[in-house]
């Protein structure tokens, strides 16, 4: 079938390709560390502006002051760990996109499989699309609000060298906030949707096994040939579940590790500042929260799609037609449905399976840290 299996994510690797953030067409399969565009573009604004923002944290002597630095500080943080982990397995990611678009074990065979896949990728495109748009429409709300405030104030608090408060000095770092915002946001959501899709597209793989699985008849004369075949194309799958693993392991790690403090520091931002004095920016930080929480949800989300779709593999080839076929065919389908009961499941940090449990215990991790600070407070 003429459907091109990797449509969603084609345009994010072209724009972090842009931002030097992952390798070109055609490149070298291993990391590449003499990246000085990727440097020149990363140092100066992403690296710089977390530098900036903790130096600020650390010098903060008031709980109120220290989370709302903290709460952009994690987040940039966290993509300084993304962007480490692309310069280092951006590589990986795109040898399997690549398999995934180009191999004939992939190729879409059925009507049924076609559907399949544009349904998800809609669905793929809307959860983007609205991500995208909770991410960024802070960016306005932040960026446009402190030019009308008396006296001026800075999009988010971040140390400098000289009194930033001074009328003739304001403009310097309020530039640099409204070009680095940006390009967070941008690079952040950009390398967020290419772990999703990675996770989705193995999920994907598994479903289309699973059909292809049950689909297989005794009477039919390649039966052998077509068994083997699928045998083959879950050991492949199993080798990049590992290659994806090592691709989102450390920044989905980073993720968990930070996304409870953002979220107890938002929502305590939020209940410190007066609603009715400032609209915009309380507004902004609705979005901030929502695009927060779904950073954690939609990883938890499409890694338990992995482990769900894995798990019905055992009952996908027990549907099929086996009691009719030959000993020998059934012989092979016992010993592989025996491999099959071992769960294929991705890790963060090699500690955590990216699953629905994890987002759970993230957001009680970030409600009882909350209730900390609000306790503190009083």
């Amino acid at each position: 079938m003429d459907y091109d299996r990797i449509r969603p994510v084609r345009h994010l690797t072209g724009i972090l390709e842009w931002w030097r953030l992952w390798p070109k067409r055609g490149s070298i399969s291993r990391p590449d560390w003499t990246n000085w565009r990727g440097y020149l573009l990363h140092i100066p604004f992403t690296l710089l502006f977390m530098v900036l923002l903790w130096v600020e944290a650390m010098m903060s002597r008031d709980i109120e002051h220290t989370a709302d630095v903290l709460l952009i500080c994690l987040t940039t943080t966290a993509l300084g760990a993304k962007m480490l982990n692309n310069w280092k397995y951006a590589h990986v990611a795109q040898k399997i996109l690549s398999e995934w678009s180009t191999s004939d074990l992939f190729e879409l065979r059925s009507k049924q499989e076609v559907e399949m896949w544009k349904f998800e990728h809609r669905r793929y495109r809307r959860v983007f699309i609205f991500y995208g748009l909770c991410s960024g429409g802070v960016i306005p709300l932040i960026v446009i609000q402190p030019l009308f405030d008396i006296p001026n104030r800075l999009p988010f608090w971040m140390w400098t060298p000289f009194n930033w408060h001074q009328p003739n000095l304001f403009w310097y770092p309020f530039i640099y906030e409204a070009i680095t915002i940006p390009i967070v946001c941008i690079c952040n959501i950009t390398m967020d949707g290419i772990n999703w899709y990675m996770m989705l597209h193995l999920s994907l793989c598994l479903r289309m096994l699973g059909q292809r699985l049950s689909s297989l008849r005794h009477d039919d004369k390649k039966l052998k040939e077509k068994f083997l075949e699928l045998v083959h194309v879950h050991h492949r799958l199993k080798l990049q579940s590992l290659d994806i693993e090592n691709f989102i392991s450390k920044s989905t790690f980073t993720q968990i590790l930070v996304s409870s403090l953002i979220i107890c520091f938002t929502i305590y931002s939020m209940q410190m500042r007066p609603v009715t004095q400032d609209l915009p920016g309380f507004a902004a930080m609705i979005q901030y929260l929502l695009a927060m929480i779904m950073q954690i949800m939609l990883p938890s989300i499409y890694g338990n799609a992995v482990i769900d779709s894995a798990h019905m593999l055992t009952d996908c080839m027990y549907n099929s037609d086996w009691p009719d076929m030959n000993p020998r065919i059934r012989r092979l389908i016992l010993m592989f449905m025996v491999y099959l009961n071992r769960p294929m499941a991705l890790k963060a940090g090699g500690f955590f399976h990216v699953g629905l449990p994890l987002f759970t215990k993230t957001m009680n991790q970030a409600y009882s840290l909350l209730a900390l600070l609000l306790n503190m407070n009083q």
